[in-house]
C-alpha cells in the first residue's frame, strides 16, 4: 500500500505531461498536491518538516532558475540580432550533408559542452542552432537532450563522479572503471538514438558508419584520461576526439563525392563575432576548471536546513549548506558572461539596436516567469517526496521484490533520481548510499552499482522536467514538452535496460 502511494506522484506527473498533455507547470502543480497530501497524511511529514522541504525547493528553484533566465537571455540575444543565423550558414558550408550535421551536433558538441559546463546548458545552446538549421523542433531538442547525456557522469569537470565517490568511500579508480564500462554502453547508444530521432531505423542504418568506429576512438581515449586519473576531463576530451573523428571522416567522404569548396559567409556579423559569445563560455569554462580549488571554491552562497523525524520513522538529517551556490562554478556565470560578451561584440560591430535589445529582454521576462513556476512546483514534489520517506520506500521496496535480479534495475533508480531532482549529482546524493547498501547485501561488486547507479542517473538527465522545460523555453517550444517527453522516454528506458543487462553479465558471469 504504501508504496503504491509513493509512486502515485511519479505517476500522475507522468500522466499529466504524457497523457493528458498538460504543461510542465499544471503537471507539477498536480503531482505537488498528490505528494502533499500523501507526505502529510499517510507518511506522518510533520509541518517542520514541510517547511523545510519548500525551503530546499524554493532554493532549488532559484538555482535553476538563474541558469534558465540567463540560457533563455542569451538565446534572444544571438537570435534577435541575428548571429545565430551566421553561425548556421557556415555550419551548412563546413558540413553540408544535413544527416551529419544533427548527429555531429546533437550527439557530439553537445557532449563537449556538457565535459564544461552542464546543467541543461548543451541542450539550450545546441537546440535552438539545430532548429534554425531547419531541422523539426521536437527532433532538435529531444536529441540534444538525449545525445548530452552520455557526458554527464564526467561532465562538469566531474562534478557528479566526484560527489558519489565521496559519498561511497569507493578508490577513484575502482570505480571509473566500471563507470567507463558503462559508458561503452550508453555512448553508443545514445548515439544510435539520435539517429532514430532524426529517422527511425533509416537513421540508425545510416549512423552505424559514423557512431560505431567514433565511439571506439572516444571509449580508447576516455579509457586512457581514466588512467591517468584526469576525471575531470573525461568527458570532455572524450568529445573533442570525437568531433575531430567524425569531422574527419566527413571530409574524407565529401573530398570522395568531389565536393566544391565555399567560402564562409558573413552577413552584418563575421562568423568569429557571431561564434565568440559560445566561445567565451568555453574559455571562461575551462579558466574556471583550472583555477586553485581554495580560489575556485571561494565566493559561495547556501542554506542551513534543520533535521526532522516523520511519523513512520523516516529522518531527515540536518544540512549546514544546502546546495551550495559557488560563484566560479555555476553555468549562470558562463551566460551572464556570454551575454555580456554579445553585447559588446554587437556594440562594437555597428549592429546594435536598443530596442532589439529591450526586445530580447522582454521576451526572457515572458518565458522566463512561468519557467520559474513550473521548477517552484516540481521542485517542491521532488523534496516534500524525498524528505517524507516516499523516495525511499520505493527504492526498498523494490530492492526487495526483485531481490537477486535487482543489478538489472539499477540504472532505472539513477534515471527515477534524475527525473526526480534534475540533475546527475543530486541522484547521485539521493540513491548512491542506497545502491551501496543493497550491494553490500547482495554480495556484489560495490563499485559496479555506485556506476550504474551515476550513469543511468546521467542518462536520466534527458527527461528531468526542469532540463526539459528549460531547452523549451530557450529553444521557443513552451508548451511542447508532452511531444518531448514521448519521444526520449521509451529511448532512455531502453538504455537503462540494457544498462542492467551489462551490469548483470559483469557481476554474474565475468
Amino acid at each position: 500500500m504504501m508504496t503504491i502511494l509513493s509512486m502515485l506522484p511519479i505517476i500522475s506527473l507522468f500522466v499529466c505531461l504524457v497523457v493528458v498533455k498538460l504543461s510542465v507547470a499544471k503537471s507539477g502543480a498536480v503531482s505537488l498536491a498528490t505528494a502533499l497530501v500523501i507526505a502529510l497524511v499517510f507518511f506522518g511529514m510533520p509541518v517542520a518538516g514541510l517547511e523545510i522541504a519548500v525551503g530546499k525547493a524554493l532554493w532549488l528553484a532559484l538555482f535553476v532558475s538563474l541558469i534558465v533566465w540567463g540560457a533563455l537571455f542569451l538565446y534572444h540575444l544571438v537570435s534577435d540580432f541575428k548571429a545565430i543565423d551566421v553561425i548556421n550558414k557556415n555550419i551548412t558550408i563546413f558540413v553540408r550533408d544535413e544527416f551529419t550535421q544533427f548527429l555531429l551536433l546533437a550527439w557530439l558538441f553537445t557532449g563537449l559542452l556538457q565535459g564544461m559546463a552542464g546543467f541543461g546548458v548543451p541542450a539550450v545552446i545546441v537546440a535552438p542552432i539545430l532548429i534554425a538549421l531547419g531541422f523539426n523542433p521536437v527532433k532538435s531538442l529531444a536529441a540534444a537532450l538525449l545525445g548530452h547525456s552520455w557526458a554527464v557522469t564526467f561532465g562538469s569537470m566531474g562534478a557528479a563522479f566526484f560527489v558519489i565517490q565521496s559519498l561511497t568511500g569507493i578508490p577513484m579508480h575502482d570505480l571509473a572503471i566500471p563507470m567507463w564500462i558503462f559508458n561503452a554502453t550508453v555512448i553508443v547508444l545514445t548515439g544510435l538514438g539520435v539517429c532514430w530521432i532524426y529517422d527511425g531505423f533509416r537513421g540508425i542504418r545510416k549512423g552505424l558508419v559514423y557512431v560505431l568506429p567514433v565511439s571506439i576512438v572516444m571509449l580508447a581515449v576516455q579509457f586512457v584520461v581514466i588512467f591517468f586519473g584526469m576525471f575531470a576531463l573525461a568527458s570532455l576530451a572524450t568529445a573533442l576526439s570525437g568531433l575531430i573523428v567524425m569531422f574527419a571522416m566527413y571530409k574524407v567522404k565529401a573530398r570522395s563525392k568531389k565536393q566544391e569548396k565555399s567560402k564562409l559567409y558573413a552577413g552584418e556579423l563575421t562568423l568569429l563575432q557571431s561564434s565568440l559569445p559560445y566561445a567565451a563560455i568555453i574559455v571562461l569554462a575551462i579558466m574556471f576548471a583550472f583555477l586553485p580549488a581554495a580560489l575556485r571554491d571561494s565566493v559561495s552562497f547556501s542554506f542551513s536546513f534543520g533535521g526532522f523525524e516523520t511519523a513512520t520513522g523516516h529522518v531527515v538529517e540536518a544540512v549546514s549548506a544546502y546546495m551550495p551556490l559557488f560563484l566560479f562554478r555555476h553555468p549562470a556565470v558562463l551566460l551572464i558572461v556570454a551575454s555580456l560578451v554579445a553585447i559588446i561584440v554587437f556594440k562594437i560591430s555597428g549592429v546594435w539596436d536598443t530596442k532589439v535589445f529591450i526586445g530580447s529582454a522582454k521576451k526572457t521576462v515572458q518565458k522566463g516567469i512561468p519557467a520559474t513556476i513550473a521548477l517552484l512546483a516540481l521542485g517542491n514534489m521532488s523534496l516534500i517526496m524525498m524528505d517524507s520517506g516516499m523516495t525511499h520506500r520505493l527504492a526498498y521496496d523494490v530492492a526487495g521484490l526483485t531481490g537477486s535480479i535487482y543489478p538489472l534495475f539499477a540504472p532505472a533508480f539513477g534515471v527515477l533520481g534524475s527525473f526526480l531532482t534534475g540533475n546527475n549529482t543530486n541522484s547521485n546524493v539521493l540513491f548512491g548510499l542506497f545502491q551501496y547498501a543493497i550491494a553490500e547485501r547482495l554480495g556484489v561488486s560495490t563499485a559496479m552499482m555506485a556506476a550504474a547507479q551515476s550513469i543511468g542517473g546521467g542518462l536520466g538527465v534527458s527527461i528531468g522536467p526542469t532540463i526539459v522545460l528549460m531547452g523549451a523555453l530557450a529553444s521557443g517550444q513552451g508548451g511542447q514538452e508532452a511531444q518531448i517527453f514521448r519521444k526520449l522516454i521509451p529511448i532512455v528506458l531502453v538504455i537503462a535496460l540494457l544498462m542492467g543487462v551489462v551490469n548483470m553479465i559483469v557481476l554474474n558471469v565475468l
